[in-house]
């Protein structure tokens, strides 16, 4: 039997433990990428522990570990320096009319709360690799509900809708207990999973916390090579 690259096995850990519904990413491709996940790594876990609160969300169960402040989160773990250069959704720098789906059927708009831009959009095309949503603290990503108009969806499928449209590849969703990425790649199935706090800054949830750093983290978005960005990895 042929012996598995244990940089492979190291991704195969933590996809596993996250369980990705649909195809987000591969671990031989992140292998390939270079996106090696360091087991030795305790630091973003430090990090991310010292953002988290606790909070009581349902009044039959005790209080649970979130992230009030995605903001705060984003800085401290992921290293976003929210430069108005590379992100939108600042005081300096508002979402663009470019990523505003408007749905008058429906009375509403769709929008993402902040975006990621792309450093060299100019020879890609798609200025864009990354929107955020920032719900309701506890929100479900999946309960459907209506907005301000008369859609009814749920805000995963608000987002999906919003990227297909947008033709943005990759999504965020945030609610302090749990960060989805949804991968949504033109002409693909779309794919998600789920980095939930409880589980990332628990001793065995390392791997999990340090996966979404190296995912999401700053230099993953804007400094690497093209190839080994975020939006070549789903």
């Amino acid at each position: 039997m042929a012996k598995i690259d244990p940089d492979v096995l190291a991704h195969l850990e933590w996809i596993g433990f996250v369980q990705p519904t649909g195809l987000v990413v591969s671990a031989p491709a992140l292998a390939r990428a270079g996106a090696i996940l360091d087991r030795r790594d305790t630091e973003g876990q430090r990090l991310l522990r010292a953002c988290v609160q606790e909070r009581q969300f349902d009044p039959k169960e005790g209080p649970v570990p979130y992230l009030p402040d995605f903001r705060n989160f984003a800085q401290s773990v992921l290293g976003w320096s929210f430069s108005p250069k590379f992100f939108a959704g600042t005081a300096g720098n508002p979402i663009p009319s470019e990523l505003a789906v408007p749905l008058p059927d429906y009375g509403e708009t769709l929008r993402p709360d902040m975006a990621v831009r792309e450093p060299d959009s100019r020879d890609r095309g798609q200025p864009w690799q990354l929107l955020v949503r920032l719900l309701e603290p506890g929100c479900d990503f999946d309960r459907i509900e209506r907005g301000g108009g008369r859609l009814e969806a749920s805000a995963h499928g608000r987002m999906e809708r919003l990227l297909r449209q947008t033709g943005v590849p990759a999504g965020l969703l945030f609610n302090g207990q749990a960060l989805r990425l949804v991968s949504a790649p033109r002409g693909e199935s779309s794919g998600w999973m789920d980095f939930r706090v409880a589980d990332m800054i628990q001793t065995a949830g390392r791997p999990i916390s340090t996966a979404l750093r190296l995912l999401l983290g700053q230099t993953r978005l804007l400094s690497l090579p093209r190839a080994q960005r975020l939006s070549a990895l789903l």
